[in-house]
């Protein structure tokens, strides 16, 4: 039998681009990277609108100013001392304390809330000199804040009222000028009348 001619057939074998490669090995890996990003952005944003709805929720008590201020140097005594916050503290487990080496004083009074500050009144113990004041603020949120900070109390001395010399009335003085004046004369002719009784 004659052979027949048969078509021949050429088989074409396609090898993936690198380009399709790397997408095909990195897909999985890509598509994880994507889904945390998405995640971590869904975060942020509730995050965002937290703080943005509820401002005062990352707030804290922080100091703001003191009577008597910080390294001041003062002569009287005043009514308090008075620590001001930038949020109002609680008093559970808020204090200020007074210490003062040159009289061995710790005084621990309890302290009163106004407004935001926190209140107690001057220690009559303190004696001229270095004043140290001790406190701790503690939130509504419970982050505690504490510090220190120091003034000079020197007595001022009570200045000497001045001498009042004792006035006298003008007519007094005339009315006596006038006596003296008289029994002079009286003197004088007494005198010029017993000389003549002698003659």
């Amino acid at each position: 039998m004659a052979a027949r001619n048969l078509p021949k057939v050429e088989a074409r074998v396609r090898f993936p681009s690198p380009a399709r490669q790397w997408a095909a090995t990195h897909s999985s890996r890509y598509a994880g990277v994507m889904r945390t990003l998405k995640y971590l952005a869904k975060i942020a944003l509730v995050g965002a609108i937290i703080a943005i709805s509820s401002p005062n929720a990352f707030a804290h008590t922080e100091l703001v100013s003191t009577s008597p201020a910080a390294a001041s140097f003062i002569t009287a005594q005043p009514a308090t001392i008075t620590l001001t916050f930038s949020e109002a503290p609680i008093l559970a487990g808020s204090y200020i304390q007074v210490e003062q080496t040159a009289s061995s004083l710790i005084s621990k009074p309890k302290a009163v809330l106004d407004g935001t500050s926190l209140v107690i009144p001057w220690p009559a113990e303190i004696a001229p000199g270095q004043v140290k004041v001790n406190w701790r603020a503690v939130a509504d949120d419970g982050h505690v804040e504490n510090g220190s900070f120091e003034f000079t109390y020197k007595q001022s001395v009570p200045s000497e009222s001045p001498k009042t010399e004792p006035t006298t009335d003008n007519s007094t003085r005339d009315i006596a000028g006038l006596a003296a004046g008289i029994a002079l004369i009286v003197l004088i002719i007494g005198i010029g009348a017993t000389s003549r009784r002698k003659k």
